[in-house]
């Protein structure tokens, strides 16, 4: 276990991420099979500077963790993707739902006025089929800087 996943084993919902990308390869058989939709959205937690409680890492994340948590369906799989990212899959989301829920939780972010900490959270959120049809496509796309849309 790294030290940066230090606080987060005592959510079950939380997976780590080879159950987590296990899971997902899963979901897009089935998505295939049944034609269905599954939307990702990835959180990345980005420092700011100007920040008036300089706050870690670490504490941001775990925050972070327990907002997903807390605010996600039950039948979302959530999973941290290294120090700065998290990964939210949600199952039969076509595109308009995603968007709903990168809005929702968008909403969210506000009361807790990270920037404050000096951290920015960012949220990007794509469609299988729509976005990417491999892990490779979505490995392209969760490590391609920020788009911002």
């Amino acid at each position: 276990m790294e030290a940066w996943q230090g606080g987060i084993e005592s959510h079950s919902r939380i997976l780590d991420q080879n159950l987590f990308f296990f899971l997902l390869d899963q979901e897009v058989k089935r998505a295939r099979r049944y034609q269905n939709f599954i939307c990702l959205l990835h959180l990345k937690i980005n420092r700011v500077g100007g920040g008036e409680l300089q706050g870690n890492l670490r504490t941001c994340h775990e925050t972070l963790g327990d907002l997903l948590s807390v605010e996600m369906r039950d039948s979302d799989l959530l999973a941290p993707l290294g120090e700065d990212r998290w990964l939210v899959m949600l199952p039969y989301a076509d595109m308009q739902t995603g968007m709903k829920a990168k809005a929702r939780f968008e909403e969210i972010l506000r009361y807790f006025d990270f920037k404050k900490r000096g951290f920015d959270i960012a949220i990007d959120h794509w469609v299988f089929p729509a976005h990417w049809n491999n892990k490779e496509d979505l490995f392209h796309q969760i490590f391609t800087p920020y788009s911002g849309e």
